[in-house]
């Protein structure tokens, strides 16, 4: 009777482990993949730097770094395409795509370099559904297309 008893809470503690383990690590879906590529592309996640490849798959918070002759083109899940320029740094904040309704929302933040965006399904169906972030102030694609550049900010003297 007691070996009975204890079994099923070993089984019970062991998918506990299992789940904390798996929504701890991190798992999270795809929102988009690398289309185009050009040098050296590198990509932090989690604090971790890992060279970026042709069909990588990104995902929210992940920040990518362009080199001085390279540049990466990347195509979101509603078919948002943003293509980061030389020497660029930028983020994905937040994105969200409902294929049903069609709707969502992105958030991005580039420090420095250019970007270009067209809109996918998320403009299509609202015009402020994506944002960038620059250091000075908020962009929306109040069009298809938006495109931006940041160069590095420096102090004026008082």
């Amino acid at each position: 009777m007691v070996l009975r008893d204890m079994v099923p809470k070993k089984i019970v503690l062991a998918l506990l482990t299992f789940t904390l383990l798996f929504s701890s690590t991190g798992y999270a879906q795809s929102v988009g993949v690398v289309k185009t590529l050009l040098g050296d592309v590198q990509l932090s996640r989690a604090g971790e730097f890992v060279k970026v490849g042709l069909g990588d798959e990104v995902f929210i918070d992940d920040a990518l770094h362009t080199d001085s002759n390279s540049s990466v083109g990347i195509l979101f899940n509603d078919n948002t395409r943003i293509g980061a320029g030389p020497n660029t740094r930028f983020s994905i904040d937040s994105y969200h795509f409902d294929n049903q309704s069609q709707q969502g929302q992105a958030d991005l933040s580039i420090v420095n370099g250019t970007l270009a965006l067209v809109g996918g399904q998320l403009t299509a169906k609202r015009l402020d559904a994506v944002k960038v972030h620059t250091p000075t102030t908020t962009l929306t694609a109040s069009c298809s297309t938006l495109s931006v550049k940041v160069e590095p900010l420096t102090k004026e003297a008082p």
